[in-house]
């Protein structure tokens, strides 16, 4: 019987390796050390309703978060897991992808909801 070639399985183990990481997410898309084009474009936080409950309270319960109250237009969220929103973008609230038309606060989740949070940039 005749032996392979150390490299054959050299080079099967780099083929491997670097499938995996295309195939593999990055799983630390918001990371407070990535530049803000990184986060408007990747860094999105994700989560199920639940039936009775609003949608900043379910955040909160799952992430670290910092809000800024304005009166009777109530709670904005500022910052989702240390990564603060820069005076140029806001966290925008989407209710099954489509943007909320009321604040997180208000929004009484369904179980069927799916709700983000993503960075987006102000437009004037």
């Amino acid at each position: 019987m005749q032996r392979r070639p150390n490299w054959i399985y050299v080079l099967g183990v780099l083929v491997l390796a670097f499938g995996l990481y295309l195939i593999v997410p990055d799983r630390n898309l918001c990371n407070s050390v990535n530049t803000i084009d990184q986060l408007e474009q990747k860094c999105v936080i994700s989560y199920q309703g639940v039936e009775g409950k609003n949608a900043l309270e379910l955040l909160k319960s799952s992430h670290e978060i910092e809000t800024q109250t304005f009166g009777e237009m109530g709670e904005f969220v500022t910052t989702i897991d240390g990564v603060k929103s820069p005076a140029t973008h806001f966290w925008a609230f989407e209710i099954n992808d489509k943007p909320a038309e009321v604040g997180a606060g208000v929004y009484q989740t369904k179980n069927d909801d799916t709700l983000s949070w993503k960075l987006q940039k102000i437009e004037l």
